[in-house]
């Protein structure tokens, strides 16, 4: 043989040493002659793939979840191919394993199938019946090829049982770390820390053709950490939220129940976030939301609701002249005599102004105490700060802290806590996550009944007829409004009050006058019913 034809024989040998290996690939999953094979004469027929070749291929391609393929070797394609297709969308969470349990015989083979979800394992072995149909090995279809426990029709299927979460809204409704109030946040999760981080359980059950469970095969229960409940209000705080986010200017809005303390909801928008504010730490100068306290002060001195005083347009107190607002002034020359609540609903600076000088030094922060301002809560889960009022020995100074305009420093916090107690008669524990103790230091016994009674009825007349008027169509709704001067800027705008059982506090920084902070009130209070 000549040297050339040599090569060529040889070459094309190796051609045909790889279209073997290349055919062999393709019956591995794909029994049955190519087409290009059916008018071949039976000396060129690729051998038919063993039943050990079969079974060893069914189980690669049911272990790569490749439900077709796996059909492709079964004896009803159709049928196999629908249940695997189930199988792989039932058991989608877990990860398969299966591999042949060791050699074939000519009519069975054994797979070992293992299903694995975290902390939950599901060994099990099945046999494989293997069949000749039509010269060629396959696997026999039954829904038991995928379980041996499994009837027809029937399926697997992974269920997962929530462990709960650890977190709860005051209704006991799940609640997220990232649903908590961002002023809150913080705070809650420096309190509970991993406690949060519960567990889903788990389990492997037998289902029928409808997706209902027949019996379950494995399980895994959950781990439920340590349940936390917060006294938030899902509801109000959505109310508070959306009221400050319609605002444009710096805005926050604290409430809370006024019987129990329990906070209901704490809220603050972007531009109030983005000035570094807080409405729980954060102090600010009252204005005359003050005047609840100078009232409660003057009613345990002599003075009543009832007691007629001046509403002057100035007053002179010592070397400084105070004035009030453009505008507000009270009762009829001379000097403007008028009624304390009348004062109060029109918001009369040179009443209070009068008021406070005739005060003592300790007379004024001994009636904010008594209202829980300067009362120092130890509160789970938030870092709270009342304010401040400090003693003034001198009347000017007493003077002009009687209407939130001197030394005096507050947070919207503090202001509905100061709200709540002349609701509920008493300065109200803050409580944020049930079942923890707040401690209080500097808390002193409340006003009489009969104080808080006719500041009652002032802050009522705020809202029917008075300086938050707009408010007058709710009912069992009373206020007290305040424009808060600082520096050369825009004013801040305030409106304290109680609508029910729920206290709260709006403060708009440099909103320039209080109107808007009672719309805001509004908004809260029309939303929660």
């Amino acid at each position: 043989m000549q040297p050339k034809t040599r090569r060529w024989i040889l070459g094309t040998g190796g051609t045909a040493v790889v279209a073997v290996i290349a055919t062999a690939a393709y019956l591995l999953f794909h029994p049955g002659p190519p087409s290009h094979y059916v008018n071949s004469s039976p000396a060129t027929d690729p051998q038919p793939l063993s039943a050990n070749d079969v079974a060893r291929a069914y189980v690669q391609a049911f272990a790569a979840t490749n439900a077709q393929a796996a059909a492709d070797l079964t004896d009803d394609s159709t049928s196999a191919s629908a249940a695997l297709t189930l199988l792989y969308k039932n058991m989608s969470g877990a990860r398969l394993t299966a591999s042949l349990a060791g050699a074939p015989t000519n009519t069975t083979a054994t797979a070992a199938v293992d299903w694995n979800q975290g902390q939950l394992d599901y060994p099990y072995q099945v046999q494989l019946q293997l069949v000749q149909r039509n010269g060629k090995w396959l696997v026999h279809w039954s829904d038991a090829a995928i379980q041996p426990d499994l009837g027809k029709g029937q399926s697997l299927a992974l269920r997962t049982t929530p462990g709960g979460s650890s977190l709860t809204d005051r209704a006991g409704n799940p609640m997220k770390l990232d649903a908590v109030p961002r002023t809150l946040k913080g705070g809650v999760q420096q309190a509970i820390g991993a406690d949060l981080q519960a567990v889903d359980g788990h389990s492997i059950t037998v289902v029928d053709a409808s997706g209902a469970d027949v019996k379950t095969l494995r399980q895994q229960d959950g781990a439920k950490k340590a349940a936390y409940a917060l006294t938030i209000d899902a509801g109000m705080q959505d109310a508070a939220q959306k009221a400050v986010d319609g605002f444009q200017g710096q805005a926050s809005l604290v409430a809370l129940s006024a019987s129990t303390g329990e906070v209901l909801a704490v809220a603050t928008n972007s531009a109030f976030d983005t000035a570094g504010l807080s409405p729980l730490t954060g102090t600010f100068p009252p204005g005359s939301t003050f005047k609840i306290a100078t009232a409660t002060a003057a009613f345990q001195h002599g003075v009543t609701a009832n007691s007629i005083v001046t509403c002057p347009h100035t007053v002179q107190i010592g070397p400084r002249t105070i004035p009030n607002e453009d505008g507000v002034s009270s009762g009829s020359p001379p000097d403007f005599a008028t009624p304390v609540h009348s004062a109060f609903a029109a918001s009369c600076n040179t009443t209070f102004a009068q008021l406070a000088a005739n005060l003592g030094a300790n007379d004024l922060p001994t009636a904010a105490k008594q209202l829980g301002l300067g009362v120092d809560f130890d509160i789970p889960g938030m870092t709270t700060n009342t304010g401040r009022v400090d003693p003034a020995d001198d009347e000017v100074d007493r003077a002009v802290d009687g209407f939130g305009q001197g030394t005096v420093l507050v947070s919207p916090f503090g202001m509905a806590v100061a709200a709540a107690t002349v609701h509920s008669g008493h300065v109200p524990t803050p409580v944020l996550i049930r079942g923890q103790q707040t401690t209080a230091s500097g808390m002193i016994a409340p006003p009489s009944a009969s104080v808080l009674g006719q500041v009652q009825g002032m802050m009522r007349e705020v809202v029917t007829s008075g300086t938050a008027r707009s408010l007058a169509s709710l009912p069992n709704t009373f206020g007290k409004t305040g424009t808060a001067e600082v520096g050369d800027g825009p004013a801040h705008g305030w409106f304290v009050g109680y609508r029910g059982d729920v206290a709260f506090a709006v403060l708009l920084p440099h909103a320039d006058e209080s109107g808007p902070a009672v719309n805001v009130a509004g908004a809260f209070l029309r939303a929660i019913g």
